[in-house]
This record gives C-alpha cells, structure tokens and sequence, in this order.
C-alpha cells in the first residue's frame, strides 16, 4: 500500500512539475505548450523511477503505466503523419505491455539466439532489431533537423535565396548521410570492406543515372551562379513558358505559370538552353503595345490621349515616362509604339495591356479617331456574266 502511495504521489509531483515548466518556459520554446508539458513531465516521471527503482528498490508499475501514456502522448505530438505515429504507439505500448507480464526479457533472449549472416559479420536479430530502430530515429531526426534548418534559413533575409538553398540542401544531406553511417556502425559492419562493392555499384549506378546526376549537378549550378532563384519572373523555350520560378529542386525547377499551371523543367534543360530573366539584376520591364491610326488623324492628339493613358495606368512607373514611337506609314495606316515601365512582371502582363486597349479604344471612339482598314476592290459578279453573254451572243449572229 505504501509502495502505491509513494508512486501516486511521484506521479503527480511529476505531471505538477510539468506543469510548472510549461508555465514558465511559454514563451521561451516554438513548441505548443502541451508538448513541453508532455516532455517535462515525462522527463521527471523518468528520474522518479529511476530513483525509487535504483536507490529504494520499490515496484513502480502504476508509474510505468504512467511513462507509457506520457510517451505516447509525446509521439502523437511530434509525429505529423497518421502511420508512423500509430506504429510508434503501438510498438511502445506492446513493449510496455511485454515488461509488465514479464515476457520481455525472455523475448531478448530470443532474439539475441538468432544468427544473420551479412557477409563476414554474424549480427544477432537483437542487433540489427536495435540498429534499425536507431538509424530510423537517427533519420528522422536529420530530417526534422534539417527542416529546421531550412526553415530558419529562410528567416535570414541578408542571405541570398540561392546561398539559403544550398545551405539547407547540404545541410540535409550532411544529416542523413551521418545518420546512415551510425546505422551501419552500430551494426557493426567495417564500411572499409564496402569500399570496393560500392564503388562498383557507383560506376553502374553513375551510367545508368546519367540524366539524374546531370539534372542533380546542373541543380547545383543554378544555385552557385544565381542565375535564377525564386521569385524570378523567366521565359523559355521561345517564349511558350512564362512564369514564376517556384522552388529550385534537386532534379527540376518548378515555374508557375498565370493560368495557375505548374511545369517541372529538368536543370539540364535550364542551364543549357536559352532563358530570359526579366529580373535577373532589375525587376523593371519596359511593355511595348503597337497601334494603327488612320492618315486623317490628328496624330499629336493621338500621342497626347495615349501617354495620358497609360500614365494614369495601375502598376506602370511613374518615374520612367510613357512614350510614342511613329515608326512607319503604310499603305493604309500609321502605326505607332506606345512604350511604358512596370516593376512587377511576376503579376503578369496581360492584364496590364488587357486595361491599355481598352481605355485607348474608348478615348478613339470620343475623339473621332478611326481605326484604319485595308483598302478593298470589289468587282461585281453580274457585270462581268452580262459582259460575257453579250459577247458570245454578237458571235453566234452570222455575217450577211
């Protein structure tokens, strides 16, 4: 009974003490204050059994239980995604529930008696049950590491966004490969005697691959050389894709267009192929709108109602004028160049011309100013039958 009391009294002192903590460490942490809650009274009903396990000698399965609640209730906390949370629920409890019946110990040794071959090494099932289950955390781990990284990064704004990409990508992959490499060093496998198998497996992988490792450094180019990052407004393949880039990946380069559309263009594709940055080094973008006006047209009229125009135009700059260009008479018009500034390409330029016209064919239709049309001959039908019945008809009449 006592032993009861004692557990019932350090299990509350540890979820009190948890408590505690959260309160005066809520603002401290970026974590929801139910997850330092979890973790600080979980981390005191720790040091509680191990104290009244290791110095008092006590039975401590009321607290036990406790810990196997508290850490299932820090998995479903830090684990985002439905499937591993529930297989990491589940093997905790099973194991929780294996060492309260007793039958953990005897399942140890079961395991530790069967023997796999890998090579020259003989690993125990026990081990490489360990070393799994410690190279998955130590993954994990990397990965939520590294998003981390990437996401503090991104808060950095004196960096360049190429420079910010290229350190979270070597930082995550630092991560992951020094998680593989604790796996396999907890496995006990010399990777000294890998070294010959892997880099067999390099040269065909490397042959096979070809496109993905070109893709894979062309990637790291476009970051080192900043041609693009994101943000960037670019237009490839003669025009037939404009957007803005996305994000920069490993493998391919996500441009989204104005319609919504989203193209993966391979790294190769980019770095070897024509592209045009409309803000590689300057954001602002000159728009060339051309117009036809007819040969009676008051053309300083014409000049004037189009600069006004789009003057008064939403996104055009203010500070580079709006101008006209007379660039050639035709046999039928004068066509003209209406010029103007925006700073915002990535908004789109459709609408902005889209706008131009319209007002410019309201102020046309106020001002009298006709559009012109291509001259046409038309020949009447009925004239060139009459024509030719007539001359038939004085050929048939004989000669007297």
């Amino acid at each position: 009974m006592t032993h009861t009391v004692i557990q019932f009294i350090a299990l509350t002192a540890s979820l009190l003490g948890g408590l505690f903590f959260t309160f005066l460490t809520r603002h401290q942490f970026k974590l929801q204050n139910r997850t330092v809650f979890y973790l600080s009274a979980g981390a005191l009903q720790m040091f509680a059994y191990f104290i009244l396990t290791v110095y008092f000698h006590l039975h401590t399965h009321i607290l036990q239980i406790g810990l196997v609640l508290t850490s299932s209730l820090i998995i479903s906390c830090l684990f985002k995604k439905p499937l591993p949370k529930i297989f990491a629920i589940a093997t905790v409890c099973t194991l929780s529930l294996f060492h309260a019946m007793g039958l953990l110990q005897p399942g140890l040794d079961v395991l530790r008696q069967i023997v796999i071959k890998i090579g020259p090494n003989s690993l125990s099932l026990l081990a490489l049950t360990k070393a799994l289950i410690a190279s998955s955390f130590f993954i994990w781990s990397a990965i939520t590491l590294s998003n981390t990284i990437e996401s503090r990064l991104k808060k950095q704004k004196h960096l360049h966004p190429s420079m910010r990409l290229i350190f979270s990508k070597l930082f995550k992959t630092m991560l992951i490969t020094l998680s593989i490499y604790i796996g396999f060093s907890l496995l006990g496998i010399d990777l000294s005697a890998l070294t010959f198998f892997a880099g067999a497996i390099g040269v065909g992988i490397a042959f096979g691959l070809q496109n993905i490792l070109s893709n894979f450094f062309c990637g790291f180019i476009l970051l080192m050389d900043r041609s693009i990052k994101p943000g960037d407004v670019i237009s490839i393949q003669d025009g037939k894709i404009y957007g803005v880039v996305n994000k920069l990946h490993a493998r391919y380069v996500s441009i989204r267009t104005r319609e919504g559309k989203e193209h993966l263009i391979p790294n190769q594709e980019i770095v070897s192929n024509k592209l045009e940055n409309w803000s590689y080094s300057d954001p602002n973008v000159r728009i060339e709108i051309p117009f036809k006006v007819s040969y009676h047209s008051d053309l300083e009229l014409v000049e004037k109602l189009l600069i006004d125009i789009a003057a008064k135009a939403p996104r055009v700059l203010s500070s580079y004028k709006p101008t006209i260009r007379f660039r050639t008479i035709t046999e039928n018009a004068v066509e003209l160049l209406l010029r103007f500034w925006i700073a915002d390409p990535e908004n789109g330029m459709s609408d902005i011309r889209s706008h131009i016209i319209l007002q410019a064919s309201h102020a046309f239709k106020a001002h009298h100013i006709k559009i012109p049309y291509p001259p046409r001959e038309i020949h009447s039908l009925l004239d060139e039958l009459r024509v030719i019945s007539e001359t038939s008809s004085s050929a048939s009449v004989p000669d007297k």
